[in-house]
């Protein structure tokens, strides 16, 4: 990846609620440009161009590599303002912030390599273990698919989750490596979330230096912190996984919008009972119920973000139960936003699932997005239960 050395910047001297303006500016901008980003199943040139230009892409880089250090409630409202002009732009600034707070928590030789000659540099990974991986001197050496990638297309820089062994136990984590270093196969062909480009990376015998791999282990227990102390603490997976829940719900806002419009501008209604959709009670009611899941929504999922960022900033791990609750946070407010679609659909009826309606984009994005695997309500809710009854869990570090 090539960077301008003219580029206009972004002053990383903005205030978090400045970011947030910004990244409500860019709507207009992504959006101009959604139908291109998803016919080529990519970031639209322009949009990358522009979100790169507008420091969107380093929300999660630290501030003494020129980055903003932003908070999880910043990247949270940015994806949400985003997500209302272009879903697959909005993913892409989350997946950045995510894979820039991973990639914080390496030693500083390595964080200096990725963002001294870059300090615009784009990050993005695959959490879940793949492939297979051979200790050898000095390090490790990898071989093998990391499906699903997003963002890869744009990346400097590529997180690969790998398993292992540490004294003879399996160890979760994280490995750094060039994006040039990787071969990309085009795996991406889904009904949702086309632009977001979440192709296949493969290697064969990539060697990894000890340094630039992390365990989740590590970043549980705070090892950024402790590497680069005056930087709030990561708390991991949620400070990662937050983001993206901004995207559904600026998804589901956007849904919200056009409906709005449209009815409030007079479409007729197919009913017999009333010449307009907006004075039948049914619909009125719907929209109501949808406005009021979207408040849910954004309501849960911005008070997960500040008691994390509390945590962060006092450099504590919020306890079990606390954790469990926060992830529910985050994955009912991504159901709202899924519920909140399929309400407006009801309301706009059959014709808001031709091509060329940004209400059938919405709630094919939505329909994917929210059933990540990070974001799964099914799993949310048996981890709080469990937790709340006093039911063991597994051992893991990703709760």
């Amino acid at each position: 990846m090539t960077h301008s050395n003219d580029r206009d910047h972004l002053s990383r001297s903005v205030s978090e609620a400045q970011l947030v303006q910004v990244a409500r500016e860019m709507a207009s901008v992504v959006a101009a440009h959604a139908e291109q980003t998803e016919q080529q199943r990519t970031l639209a040139e322009p949009s990358a161009k522009a979100l790169r230009e507008a420091g969107l892409f380093t929300l999660g880089t630290p501030r003494r590599h020129d980055g903003h250090g932003a908070g999880v409630r910043t990247a949270v409202d940015v994806c949400a303002e985003l997500a209302a002009g272009c879903a697959s732009s909005s993913w892409l600034v989350g997946i950045a912030y995510g894979a820039a707070l991973f990639a914080s928590q390496l030693p500083d030789a390595v964080r200096t390599v990725i963002w001294t000659s870059a300090p615009d540099a784009l990050l993005c990974g695959a959490a879940n273990p793949s492939g297979s991986v051979t200790a050898v001197s000095g390090g490790l050496e990898l071989s093998g698919r990391w499906p699903w990638i997003s963002g890869i297309d744009l990346a400097d820089w590529v997180l690969l989750g790998i398993v292992r062994e540490d004294r003879g136990r399996p160890e979760r984590g994280l490995a750094l490596v060039p994006a040039s270093t990787l071969t990309v196969a085009d795996t991406w062909h889904m009904a949702g979330m086309r632009g977001t480009g979440s192709r296949t990376a493969m290697a064969q015998q990539l060697f990894v230096p000890d340094e630039r791999f992390v365990s989740f282990a590590e970043i549980a227990e705070g090892i950024g912190s402790r590497r680069h102390p005056g930087e709030p603490r990561v708390v991991f997976p949620l400070s990662i996984n937050l983001p993206l829940v901004g995207t559904g719900i600026g998804i589901a806002r956007g849904a919200l919008e056009c409906v709005v419009r449209d009815l409030a501008g007079g479409k007729r209604s197919v009913s017999p009972l009333h010449s307009h959709t907006a004075e039948a009670a049914p619909h009125q009611l719907n929209v109501a119920q949808a406005a009021t899941l979207i408040d849910t929504a954004r309501l849960h999922v911005r008070r997960a973000a500040d008691e994390i960022d509390e945590a962060a900033r006092d450099g504590r791990r919020p306890d079990l139960e606390t954790r469990a609750r926060l992830r529910m946070d985050g994955s009912h407010a991504m159901r709202c936003a899924r519920e909140a679609v399929s309400l407006l659909l009801d309301t706009a009826g059959a014709s808001s699932f031709s091509d060329d309606s940004p209400l059938q984009r919405a709630w094919r994005d939505i329909g994917t997005a929210s059933r990540h695997a990070a974001l799964s309500v099914e799993t949310s809710r048996e981890l709080y239960g469990r937790v709340l009854l006093g039911r063991p869990l597994p051992h893991t570090d990703v709760v």
